[in-house]
């Protein structure tokens, strides 16, 4: 394959244009998509593309209208950019989806139904002019696609206020979707996405949402609160593309961005992409010299590719933020491969087998090639990127953006210590006596409502004060930590040990029955007197109480259940396991002896 593109400022532009394309395309190819990327007025891009039919009536013509276009590593504005991708064994079929005249379920059905005798598809452009709740019913149905299947795409862009809209043909959308349909075991196709934006602040969980993409509420406060408190940006300022600090989250492994379109009257947040109820969110603000070296990051994956052509769409917000600097992230992709694209409302990418998803502040590119690899030669790997030459409000926002992320990183180590030491024993590395009591509670009302088995343990040290007394407080620490490592090491990851108290300890184990529990109590009681020696030679030792919750009686008749098991190991011997069921006991609660 092979991809040519001009850059038109004017019409008259286009005679030429046209001529060099001509000198340029292989000969008998299998297909010529010609795509339109322009920011002219409608009337002019109308003349445009019917002088396209008329020159090139074989030609596969689609087009959208733009915030911005890119075309050979540069950024340009109020041009059209001619995108020619001439195949030579690859199919196409494009659909103009009009959502005025169908639902997102329906233009997904007959989708699949032009895809079906597709066979192979390799890949799914959409030009999109809506940018409301249809799209992610839409995207979401693409999901039913195979999962390793490119889909990619941008809403449609637009300047001086003109309405977007896209088009194929004479036919064009305001409210639709054109999808064009690659197809053939020839044609390769990887799709990247690179952000550069920084997660900032506190998380706030989404408590409140009105359908797909208006949250309401952030941690039970009107959603605009947040940019007003930390950031001091009043609700009228709030939306729309110059807002550069969106909504940071994370989705099936991946981050996200998410921008503010507008607010509503009761402090609503309109995001131009979808959100869930539930998620947890942060603000985020943008990093120049993370940006350049997402692109460079990008580059090397592409390179090793080997494409033939290059398509980029990427958010208009990105090329607010650079200004000046906006050509220093796309100039990488012209040392690789011929390019266009345009700047988008909204970024589709697929990678790696996830979900079709919308996206905001990203840029994402998709690279092309009919056939295989050069197997003469090794892949390409680009040189290190040059030093960053950034224009001098650049360079403000690079220190800013540099000094933000260590003062936050450095915030964010505090607060886990903090975190830590409110929930955590520093003598054992256990859970502290409150924690363990909350875990302990919220286990007891969990089984309240399931039908899974609960028990706990009960832990106290024989003759602890005796130890203190005789070999001193430093040796009763060692015995403290000592029996701490024991119940790490005997316990699994959903299960939770704390201290209880001086030497006693209590251990939580959901999902486990009364004899499992008692199979764990009896290694934690071997295992402390088998692995530590007192100064004179002589073993620690513990007793131990086990009780299972049967779904009968209070949280109180559960733990009291625990205690006089415990009792009765410390009053019978010690160095034992005694057992209780119930809530309470199923029994009646008569503990029993083992060990």
């Amino acid at each position: 394959m092979k991809q040519i593109s001009f850059y038109l400022k004017t019409a008259v532009d286009f005679d030429a244009c046209l001529r060099a394309f001509r000198e340029q395309c292989p000969e008998k190819p299998s297909a010529v998509l010609v795509s339109v990327f322009s920011g002219w007025p409608a009337a002019a891009v109308r003349i445009l593309t019917a002088r396209l039919r008329d020159a090139l009536p074989t030609a596969i013509i689609v087009g959208s209208t733009t915030s911005g276009e890119i075309v050979s590593g540069a950024m340009s504005e109020h041009t059209t950019i001619l995108n020619f991708m001439v195949f030579q064994e690859t199919r196409i079929k494009v659909l103009p989806l009009d959502l005025t005249a169908m639902t997102p379920a329906e233009a997904a059905a007959v989708l699949r139904e032009v895809c079906r005798p597709l066979n192979p598809l390799a890949g799914l452009e959409l030009l999109m002019a809506v940018n409301d709740t249809r799209i992610y019913e839409f995207l979401d149905r693409l999901n039913e696609f195979p999962a390793n299947l490119p889909v990619f795409g941008g809403v449609a862009g637009s300047t001086d206020n003109e309405t977007p809209y896209v088009f194929v043909g004479d036919r064009v959308l305001r409210e639709g979707i054109v999808v064009i349909c690659f197809a053939g075991d020839a044609l390769h196709i990887r799709v990247n996405a690179s952000q550069g934006w920084r997660p900032l602040g506190p998380w706030f969980q989404i408590t409140a949402m009105k359908g797909d993409n208006v949250i309401a509420r952030l941690d039970h406060q009107p959603a605009s609160r947040v940019y007003q408190k930390y950031l001091m940006i009043s609700q009228e300022d709030i939306g729309g593309e110059n807002l550069l600090f969106p909504l940071s989250l994370e989705r099936d492994g991946c981050r996200m961005l998410r921008l503010p379109d507008h607010v509503t009257a009761e402090g609503a947040l309109v995001m131009s992409a979808d959100c869930r109820l539930g998620e947890q969110v942060r603000l985020a603000y943008g990093d120049p010299g993370e940006i350049l070296d997402a692109s460079y990051e990008v580059r090397m994956d592409i390179m090793t590719f080997e494409p033939q052509a290059i398509l980029l769409f990427n958010c208009v917000s990105r090329r607010i933020f650079l200004q000046e600097d906006t050509n220093q992230e796309l100039w990488p992709f012209q040392l690789i491969a011929p390019n266009a694209g345009f700047y988008v409302k909204g970024e589709v990418g697929r990678k790696e087998g996830g979900p079709v998803t919308m996206l905001n502040m990203t840029m994402v590119s998709v690279a092309f090639r009919e056939g295989a690899r050069e197997a003469s030669r090794p892949p390409q790997m680009p040189a290190p990127p040059p030093p960053k030459q950034l224009t001098s409000t650049m360079k403000l926002v690079q220190y800013l953006a540099n000094f933000v992320a260590v003062t936050s990183a450095e915030l964010e180590t505090a607060n886990r210590q903090l975190a830590e030491l409110a929930t955590v024993d520093r003598l054992t590395g256990l859970y502290n006596r409150g924690e363990i009591e909350i875990i302990l509670q919220k286990e007891f009302s969990d089984r309240r409502q399931e039908k899974t088995a609960l028990s706990a343990v009960m832990l106290d040290l024989d003759n602890f004060k005796k130890i203190n007394d005789t070999y001193g407080h430093a040796v009763g620490d060692q015995v403290l930590r000592w029996a701490g490592s024991v119940m790490k090491r005997n316990i699994r990851r959903s299960d939770a040990a704390g201290r209880w108290g001086g030497e006693e300890f209590l251990i939580v184990l959901p999902g486990t029955s009364l004899a499992g529990a008692v199979e764990i109590a009896e290694r934690i009681r071997r295992d402390i007197s088998a692995g530590f020696a007192l100064p004179d030679g002589k073993r620690v030792t513990a007793s131990l109480g086990v009780a299972e919750y049967a779904r009968q009686g209070t949280y109180l008749d559960f733990y009291r259940a625990l205690d006089e098991t415990l009792y009765e190991a410390k009053h019978s011997g010690k160095d034992r396991v005694c057992t209780a069921t119930g809530h309470g006991a199923t029994d009646g609660g008569n503990p029993g002896k083992t060990g």
